[in-house]
């Protein structure tokens, strides 16, 4: 986003801060954190710009506001931005299952915490203080901050809600199959799991705890090998759009966020095929 004041403008408001910062008993202050709060500064003003960017109804950014106005908006709007995660966050809690698996659990249920405990959205906004090392489906590399949580936060909600969905001995029989002991990798475990139903869509198979039958793995294996890459790929996303349609309301977010992983999924069911591992990537033990 393109900030639309110089620095000659941000000083003053950086000045305030600073102030508040030391309590006004310093009238000095390190380089590092004169950055860091000029960064606080932009911020804010960047969380306000974003609200009313082509968005009628919305705060719209105008020209004559005072620098110093636009950051107390901001961050106003930042504030209600964490209050706003905390609500998803709890909401996502209610129901949530790690499946047993310790990266899941301690980035959702010890880690998330600690943001909401000593997230700093005055002085320090950029930082969002936890590693987040639970892999989503989507990266945020431009992101940070309680942007980056917002984001976050809502890929995992939208996780739970599709696991939800599917009996927790399946999630549990697929995990299994995928490694002996997935409860100690780091790994997505609604990626896995919907893998795995794919895979049952596309061999014509019940999503039960039983392999595959021999006539159930050709349907799979002539699948897989008709197809290119690409075309894999669409028929995977139209798949996803069906179960959605099927199991989920027609929930549109929920299925773009799962069509985030099928091109990696069709490389790999076509990497398989070739090599002769398809149980590395779905839990086809012929029954």
């Amino acid at each position: 986003m393109m900030m639309r004041y110089s620095k000659e403008e941000l000083m003053p408001v950086v000045a305030k801060l600073a102030a508040r910062f030391t309590g006004n008993e310093s009238t000095s202050i390190s380089y590092e954190k004169a950055k860091q709060l000029m960064g606080a500064v932009i911020y804010c003003i960047e969380e306000y710009e974003k609200a009313g960017a082509g968005s009628e109804g919305l705060v719209a950014v105008d020209a004559a506001l005072h620098t110093d106005t636009v950051y107390r908006r901001g961050y106003e709007i930042l504030i209600g931005k964490v209050a706003e995660i905390r609500r998803n966050y709890n909401l996502m809690m209610k129901g949530f299952s790690h499946y047993d698996n310790r990266c899941c659990y301690d980035t959702f249920q010890k880690g998330l915490p600690v943001f909401f405990l000593y997230y700093d959205p005055l002085f320090d906004p950029m930082n969002h203080i936890l590693t987040l090392d639970y892999p989503v489906l989507v990266t945020f590399e431009a992101q940070c901050g309680a942007d980056l949580m917002e984001s976050y936060v809502n890929c995992a909600y939208l996780e739970q809600k599709f696991l939800q969905r599917l009996p927790e001995e399946y999630i549990h029989y697929v995990l299994n199959a995928y490694s002996d002991d997935y409860g100690e990798l780091i790994i997505n475990l609604a990626s896995i799991a919907l893998r795995n139903v794919l895979g049952c869509r596309i061999a014509g198979k019940t999503i039960d705890l039983n392999g595959y039958t021999h006539e159930e793995m050709t349907r799979l294996e002539h699948f897989i090998n008709g197809n290119t890459r690409e075309d894999l790929e669409e028929h995977l996303k139209k798949y996803v759009d069906e179960l959605m349609d099927f199991a989920y309301e027609g929930n549109k977010e929920l299925g773009n966020y799962l069509k985030e992983d099928m091109r990696n999924f069709s490389f790999e069911l076509k990497h398989a095929l070739n090599y002769h591992c398809l149980n590395t990537v779905l839990a086809v033990e012929i029954s």
